[in-house]
């Protein structure tokens, strides 16, 4: 047992002083470090594209939540929908979705333009979600297919080692096998932790822009409520404005 682990440390000390390029350590990695290669080029594709998609002025710009506020006051709807429609933030699509519910439905009451409003934003954030998925999907996989081709290395090297092929080298061998076999885990999890820290980071971005988003969101609805409750009850605006008007002569 002592000869045979002295002449496994004998064989990584050799291996190490050899030093191996990245293009050796592919290369002895086998064909499946091919499909980890190909992983990382999706993974860094969709990285860019999620820092694109899930950036503030793509989920949440500020101008139009300004814009639409205006155009509340304003009661100008028509304004809105055309502000949407060039715009293509999750807040513009939700905002149009409620105007175009409230347009083709006018008796319909607040209720339901909030579930209107719920049901489109809970469809923008399952696109976002739906986006960095790919990383999580990425950073299980890739650990899954390294551990398949160092099951497969080592799965050559006992039937090598069967076989006899070691003899007079046997554990130097099989040393060497295994450690051959142990790169395609190695670079399963080289490409797993990165993917994984970009989803969790992508996924915060998300969760906050979500919450700011509600919070817009409630603050357009109830403008709209307070506003449709002014047109359905114009005596009791009336009344408070005559209210005011007496607030005022006796303060003179």
């Amino acid at each position: 047992m002592f000869t045979s682990l002295s002449d496994m440390a004998m064989l990584a000390a050799s291996e190490g002083s050899e030093a191996w390029t990245a293009a050796q350590l592919f290369d002895k990695g086998g064909w499946l470090m091919w499909v980890l290669l190909m992983l990382s080029l999706v993974m860094v594709v969709v990285v860019f594209v999620c820092f694109w998609t899930t950036r503030q002025g793509a989920v949440l710009p500020r101008r139009m939540v300004e814009a639409v506020d205006s155009c509340i006051v304003r009661k100008d709807y028509p304004s809105i929908l055309a502000l949407c429609e060039k715009e293509s933030s999750s807040f513009s699509q939700t905002v149009c979705a409620v105007i175009r519910f409230m347009q083709r439905n006018p008796k319909a009451g607040m209720d339901e333009v909030r579930e209107v409003a719920s049901a489109e934003a809970s469809r923008q954030v399952s696109i976002l979600t739906r986006q960095i998925s790919w990383l999580s999907d990425i950073g299980s996989i890739a650990p899954m297919i390294g551990l398949l081709g160092t099951v497969w290395g080592m799965m050559k090297t006992f039937k090598e080692l069967a076989d006899g092929n070691f003899e007079g080298a046997k554990h130097m061998g099989m040393a060497s096998g295994i450690y051959e076999a142990m790169i395609t885990t190695a670079g399963g999890l080289v490409l797993a932790i990165p993917s994984m820290m970009a989803y969790v980071f992508f996924r915060s971005r998300i969760q906050k822009h979500t919450a700011n988003m509600e919070v817009a969101l409630t603050h357009v609805l109830s403008m709209i409520s307070e506003i449709r409750y002014r047109d359905e009850h114009p005596a009791l605006q009336r009344s408070r404005a005559q209210g005011a008007e007496v607030l005022v002569d006796d303060e003179d």
